[in-house]
Order: structure tokens, then C-alpha cells, then sequence
């Protein structure tokens, strides 16, 4: 306490308000302070009284603007920043950049008047008003912000300032998509209206009457078709069956005849949800969400065997790199998920040395982790052909499969003479075993080993 004190006196008097300081404002929200009092005292303050917490100001209003003008964009936006910009497809956070650039840069006058009809039909009630004063701004907003996209096309002092005022050249891309589909919204909406949802298998009369809906807007409205297909994806259990029309208008498997053809942005777009579903992998291993990670497993398996049904993606071609990187990016992300696995089995399993001392029992938390993770594994090993998993996922498969079964027979076999010091631990490694072994070799043996292992643990109680 002594020293504590001294160090404390011999601080800079600015450090001691400041501590002081935050001692009292985190009493204020009613939060302890271990030892608050003494530091105080130390520093030769007297504990301030808590002030009572100033009303809380009433939360801001999000702004309805937005959410009214970007309403068509919904079928369109992703949460996942793609590495190639894909057609269709737009980031949902460039679109507070983009409301910002307009209403700060672009238009105030006409955004600010926008705000306050908006404000007023949120409060009534009646978006009729709102959504007459959006098409009326529309035209302008979108001559104006095609104007600077021109501009900064043609000049590299023009095209920095624009990126500066956006973010960067990912929003501007989108900013591109944004007017193409607020300027055609009608025609893309009606495009694919009479197709039916949950498309479960897009071929033979299905395919046909896609590319029947679609192919006046490949004639006369190009452009646009790119956001129609993108909408005729939503509505496909398999969306990577949307690459069949690419397949279909081109009258060949080969890539670059496919790429000739408007319809080339069918793959773009599958492509883009293969990349999407690597990002959503990664995501769900940091967050360890297991089932998610199997669920994107699954899904880019399928999506890239579909793809290579319909297509040929020999050579090196653009598609073919872009996949092929995909695909070592994916198989890289779940290698060092699964190769250590065998040393994490062993680690947990293995005898400890004998202790004159009680050894606490495996905990819960790390056995469902090494589970989680042996799922993981299985599921690589279906669907390994499509990641390049094939030697590894094997390797370390049987690895863990000649580990298990004879050390659970040790394990069994060594309870029935365990001192109390490690009785409940080796009952925990065994019970861990058979749950292991359920992942491995399946229910039906594992209920075997469950059977086993509880005339093990009721000989060893008896024996004792």
C-alpha cells in the first residue's frame, strides 16, 4: 500500500485529475471502482459525490431519405466487398457514401427539400408524397451525378476528387450501377415479373422461357440486362444454374464464345457468388459459427460443379484464374483449420502424469470446440474435390481415425485400476472419446464404445 501511495503522489498533478476524473465519471454511471477510495485518498482528493446522470438526449432520427430513394436497390445489394466489381451487384455500405456525396456535393438545395418530404411522409404516414417528389428529382439527381462520373472519366484531377468525395473507386463503381437501375427500374422490375419464385431447376421449357423474358432487353436495353439476370438469380434455389443462359444464347460450353455474348454477365454473377460465399467462410470461422462455415462450404462446392457441368473451364482464361484463385484462397483458409486436428486429439486424450493432487475433468467448452472442428473436417472431406482438399482432408481423416480407436480402448482399460487423483478426468478423456468417435466413425460404433466404456467406468467403481 505504501508503495502504491508513492507512486500515486508522484504523478504529475495533471494525472491526478485526470485519474480523479474518471474515478468520478465512472461512479456517476454507476459502475465500481475497486479500491476507488483509496486511490482517492492516495491522491489526497476526498471521493466526489456521484452526480446523477444527465438525462439521457433523445435519440437522433435516421434519416428516411435514403432508405425511400435506394428502395428499388434492395433485390441487388450484398454485405461482401468483392475483389472484381461485378454487374449487379452493389455494396451496401457504398450507399450512405453515395447519399452523402449527393446531398453534400451534388444537389443540397434539391436533397434538403427531398429530407423534409420525406420527414413529413414518415410522420403522416403516406408515401405517396415522397415517392412523387423522388421521381420528379430523379432526373436531375441522376444528369448531375452522370455529369461528374463523365468529368472524372476524362481528367485524373477530376476522377481523384470524385474518389475522395465517395471513398474510393469501389463506390464509384457502384454509383454506376446505382443510376443505371434507378433510370430503368421499371423495365428491370418487369422484366423477370413472370417468372416463378424458388426456380428449383433451370433447364429444358424453364430455360427457354428465361431466355424468351429476357431476350428483349439483350436486344434493345443491353445495359440493363445485367440487373435482370441479376434479378432472375434471386429467384433460383441453385443460383449457379443462372450460367445455363450464358451456355444456352452462345450455342457452345466455351468460354470465350460465352464472353462474346451480353449474357457473359450470367457468370460474372455466379462467379460473384462464389467469391461471396469464400467471404462468408472466413467470417463465420472468425466468429466460430461452424454451421455457417459448413452451410458456405456446401454452397461453393455445388455452385463451382455446376459451373463446371455447364461450362469448360479448361485453360487460362479470366473466369478459369479468377476461380482457380478462389479456390486456393478457400483451400488455404480451411487447411490451417484442419491440419493441426490430429495434435488437438492428442493433446486432449493423452495420459498425464500421476499427481498426488485431484486433476479437474476436460472442460465442456474444449471438447465442443475439437467437435466443431471434427465437423468441419467431415465436411471438407465431401466436399473436398471441388476445394483441392482431396490429400489433406484424407491425411488427416485416417490420421484420426487410427488415433481414436485404440486409445479409447487404453482409456477404458486404465479406469478400472485409475487412483481418485485422475478418476474423473479419464472418465471426462473417455467420454470425450466416444463423442469424438461418433463424428469419426459414426452413431451406430459410437453407441457401441458408449456401452463399453460405461461397463468400463462401472467395473472401475466396483473395484475400488
Amino acid at each position: 500500500m505504501e508503495r502504491l501511495r508513492d507512486y500515486l503522489s508522484a504523478l504529475p498533478e495533471a494525472a491526478k485529475q485526470l485519474l480523479s476524473a474518471e474515478i468520478a465519471r465512472a461512479r456517476a454511471r454507476g459502475d465500481d471502482v475497486p479500491g476507488g477510495d483509496l486511490i482517492l485518498a492516495a491522491l489526497g482528493a476526498a471521493a466526489p459525490a456521484a452526480k446523477p446522470a444527465a438525462p439521457a438526449a433523445p435519440a437522433e432520427r435516421p434519416d428516411a431519405t435514403p432508405r425511400f430513394l435506394f428502395r428499388p436497390l434492395e433485390p441487388f445489394l450484398i454485405d461482401e466487398r468483392l475483389e472484381t466489381k461485378c454487374r449487379g451487384r452493389i455494396m451496401r455500405g457504398s450507399l450512405s457514401s453515395i447519399w452523402t456525396y449527393f446531398k453534400r456535393d451534388l444537389q443540397p438545395d434539391a436533397m434538403a427539400e427531398l429530407e423534409r418530404v420525406a420527414r413529413a411522409a414518415e410522420d403522416g404516414g403516406d408515401e405517396a408524397p415522397v415517392a412523387s417528389a423522388i421521381a420528379q428529382a430523379l432526373p436531375t439527381l441522376a444528369a448531375a451525378a452522370k455529369a461528374a462520373l463523365d468529368l472524372a472519366a476524362s481528367s485524373e484531377q477530376e476522377r481523384k476528387r470524385l474518389t475522395v468525395r465517395l471513398g474510393d473507386d469501389r463506390v464509384k463503381e457502384d454509383l454506376v450501377d446505382i443510376l443505371a437501375i434507378l433510370a430503368e427500374q421499371q423495365v428491370i422490375a418487369g422484366s423477370v415479373s413472370k417468372a416463378p419464385n424458388g426456380i428449383k431447376n433451370l433447364a429444358d421449357e424453364g430455360l427457354a422461357n428465361a431466355r424468351a423474358m429476357l431476350e428483349p432487353i439483350a436486344t434493345h436495353r443491353p445495359q440493363a440486362l445485367p440487373y435482370c439476370l441479376a434479378l432472375l438469380q434471386n429467384r433460383l434455389v441453385q443460383r449457379a444454374q443462372l450460367a445455363r443462359l450464358a451456355v444456352l444464347v452462345a450455342e457452345s460450353d466455351d468460354p470465350v464464345k460465352i464472353a462474346a455474348t451480353p449474357y457473359k454477365a450470367a457468370v460474372d454473377l455466379v462467379i460473384a457468388d462464389i467469391e461471396r460465399a469464400t467471404q462468408r467462410i472466413s467470417r463465420a470461422l472468425k466468429e466460430g459459427n461452424g454451421e455457417r462455415a459448413q452451410a458456405g462450404i456446401k454452397e461453393f462446392h455445388d455452385s463451382i460443379r455446376s459451373l463446371r457441368t455447364d461450362m469448360s473451364l479448361v485453360g487460362d482464361g479470366v473466369w478459369q484464374k479468377r476461380l482457380g484463385k478462389l479456390r486456393a484462397d478457400l483451400s488455404g483458409l480451411l487447411s490451417a483449420q484442419i491440419e493441426n486436428l490430429p495434435g488437438e486429439v492428442r493433446r486432449v486424450l493423452r495420459p498425464r502424469q500421476k499427481s498426488d493432487h485431484a486433476m479437474a475433468p476436460l472442460s465442456e467448452e474444449t471438447v465442443q470446440e475439437i467437435e466443431a472442428r471434427l465437423d468441419l473436417l467431415i465436411c471438407c472431406r465431401n466436399h473436398a474435390s471441388e476445394i483441392a482438399l482431396n490429400e489433406i482432408t484424407s491425411r488427416v481423416f485416417s490420421e484420426i481415425q487410427g488415433y481414436l480407436d485404440p486409445t479409447l480402448t487404453q482409456l477404458m482399460d486404465s479406469i478400472r485400476a485409475a487412483p481418485d487423483t485422475d478418476r474423473e478426468l479419464k472418465i471426462s478423456q473417455i467420454e470425450a472419446a466416444v463423442r469424438f468417435s461418433a463424428r469419426i466413425f459414426g452413431q451406430s460404433y459410437a453407441q457401441l464404445l458408449q456401452k463399453a466404456a460405461d461397463v468400463a467406468i462401472a467395473s472401475g467403481k466396483a473395484a475400488r
